[in-house]
This record gives C-alpha cells, sequence and structure tokens, in this order.
C-alpha cells in the first residue's frame, strides 16, 4: 500500500522547544509526515533522557 500521508508536511519546518515524552512523540509524528525538525534543547539535553537512569 501506497503511504498518501508521508510527504504532505514536505517543505514545512518546525522549532522544537518541547522537553520530556509528550512534545518531542508528537515533533517525530510530523517528522514522519515529511517536515524538517529543528530540536533545540537545553545545555544538558532533554531530561527525558535520563529517565531510563531511575528504573536501574
Amino acid at each position: 500500500m501506497i503511504d498518501l500521508m508521508a510527504d504532505c508536511l514536505q517543505g514545512l519546518r518546525v522549532v522544537d522547544l518541547t522537553r520530556n515524552l509528550p512534545g518531542p512523540f508528537a515533533t517525530r509524528l510530523l517528522a514522519d509526515l515529511g517536515a524538517e525538525i529543528i530540536k533545540i534543547e537545553p545545555k544538558n539535553g532533554d531530561p527525558a533522557r535520563a529517565f531510563g537512569e531511575l528504573f536501574k
């Protein structure tokens, strides 16, 4: 089956200032639809990157 939605956001540029999980997940969905994403994070990176360490 051909994915007709794959490039529907082609040419759109999104600046992502979100943190933790919901925002970056939504940005990923936009990227999957063809948008160009510019991710801006704090110096220490996205705090969600340390979530896995809580469960060790």
